[in-house]
């Protein structure tokens, strides 16, 4: 979850805050070239695009630094590390967060590559949006961005759905766009703000122990998100017992394994439902991602997205 091969490029002669169109990253790729990013919208102080990069491309590891600052909605789950931290799991359950500049490197972990949706803004709108939560961090010569990442809501991830099918369709007003973007990473921000992790007590280290194995248990819910495995073995696979995992996830993610899990099948749901896929039946939907019915499928997307699955397929019905 990219993040982005390098949204909004710097035009010579031009402030922080004015960007060229950002133009889509190219590799080579043996005898072929492959675009890896498209801008599906082009602002004055926003974009969007859709990163789709497969793991034997080029660039899946490193694809170079953030040109603005952004945040990144994963559709498929990847490790990535920033620079100088340590490695954590970017799934549909989290929003993703860079400021201009920030180096990374990405590591596999589906098979479905780095497929991620993000929404850039200028380097003084993100300020400016951070200083109605922070103004110290607003100042910050690094950035003003203090978050690698946030626990996603269903309404927000499902707002930046609608908010690329809007963009990929061309139907909505450059106006209208540019608004929604702001708002999109003002709540974002201010998710970000309320959630401030509380990890349990004890030193530095120990804090990064229980951090890795939350990041390994996420791993390992990500890799066989359609089983319907024990919270044992789940704690055998990660090493650890059954109380000390149920507690740190917890402690950590706000959710319990379950609900993690539950959470990432509804995302990627909508993978299932939307554009060449909606020929799919909604019972094959919930059987390939291990619902226990139709109608727990049905009841869950309903509670998530406040619509159930067909009204969110036609909501869908362009694949972005």
């Amino acid at each position: 979850m990219t993040h982005t091969a390098n949204p909004g490029r710097v035009v010579a002669g031009q402030t922080s805050d004015q960007r060229a169109p950002a133009l889509p990253r190219h590799c080579s790729n043996g005898s072929r070239t492959e675009s890896v990013d498209s801008v599906l919208f082009q602002g004055t102080v926003t974009s969007i695009g859709a990163f789709r990069c497969p793991v034997g491309h080029p660039v899946f590891r490193d694809s170079g630094p953030i040109e603005q600052c952004i945040v990144v909605f994963p559709r498929t789950s990847v490790w990535i590390r920033h620079e100088g931290s340590r490695p954590f799991v970017a799934d549909p359950n989290i929003i993703t967060i860079y400021n201009r500049a920030q180096r990374y490197e990405r590591a596999p972990l589906s098979p479905d590559g780095d497929r991620c949706d993000w929404f850039a803004i200028s380097d003084q709108t993100a300020r400016d949006i951070v200083g109605a939560f922070d103004p110290g961090a607003a100042q910050q010569d690094r950035g003003p961005f203090r978050f690698q990442r946030v626990p996603s809501t269903p309404s927000l991830y499902l707002a930046q759905r609608r908010l690329m099918q809007g963009a990929a369709t061309g139907v909505t007003d450059a106006l209208e766009t540019e608004e929604a973007v702001v708002d999109l990473v003002a709540r974002v921000l201010a998710l970000a703000y309320q959630r401030v992790p509380q990890p349990l007590g004890c030193g530095t280290a120990a804090r990064r122990r229980r951090q890795d194995l939350v990041e390994l248990a996420k791993a390992e819910l990500v890799r066989t998100v359609t089983v319907n495995r024990s919270v044992a073995d789940l704690a055998r696979t990660v090493d650890t017992s059954v109380f000390h995992l149920c507690r740190i996830f917890r402690a950590y993610t706000g959710r319990t394994m379950h609900e993690y899990r539950s959470e990432l099948r509804v995302r990627f749901a909508l993978e299932l439902l939307s554009g060449a896929a909606t020929r799919t039946s909604l019972s094959d939907v919930a059987h390939r991602l291990g619902f226990t019915s139709h109608s727990h499928f049905v009841r869950l997307c309903q509670r998530k997205f406040g619509a159930p699955p067909r009204v969110v397929r036609e909501q869908l019905r362009v694949a972005v």
